[in-house]
């Protein structure tokens, strides 16, 4: 019986707390102006951002190979650009306004390599924005991705060696 009434006392004043509080800090009606300026002072969890994103690809052939990056999944959104590498395969790409919708703020690029000759191959990576969830998103970010190319992954699994 002891038990059963503490837990009655605890109940009752978890519920009686909203109104111990005082009326400084009881809710705003949804609808009233006063609700709406501050959800419009709190930083947005989803914006957009700049992402500058460099690939270097090791093992290109002679003619380079032709590089689409779209986005990896769909909690992520930005314009889809193609470019062609040279054999050095350094290349650099610029994303504006670059949407991550997730609450992880992770934002997946879906890299296609087509090089003359092999099969087109599709490789998914996935990089963080800085910064907390509560803030709005950075003004810019960088990330570098290292690849294989096509070629040279053909190259190695003619000669029965394990790539890791």
């Amino acid at each position: 019986m002891l038990l059963r009434s503490w837990m009655a006392a605890v109940v009752l004043v978890a519920g009686a707390t909203p109104f111990l509080q005082g009326p400084a800090r009881a809710q705003k009606p949804e609808g009233s102006k006063a609700a709406e300026s501050s959800r419009a002072a709190q930083p947005s969890l989803d914006g957009t951002c700049q992402i500058d994103l460099k690939v270097k690809i090791a093992g290109l052939a002679e003619g380079g190979c032709d590089i689409e990056v779209k986005p990896g999944h769909r909690s992520c959104r930005f314009k889809a650009q193609s470019q062609h590498v040279e054999k050095t395969g350094e290349m650099s790409l610029r994303f504006r306004g670059v949407e991550v919708l997730g609450a992880d703020r992770t934002c997946s690029f879906a890299i296609t390599v087509r090089e003359p000759g092999q099969e087109a191959r599709t490789i998914y990576r996935a990089f963080r924005i800085n910064g907390r969830a509560d803030q709005p998103l950075p003004a810019s970010q960088a990330f570098t991705c290292y690849l294989n190319s096509p070629s040279k992954l053909a190259r190695l699994s003619n000669q029965g060696t394990t790539v890791r």
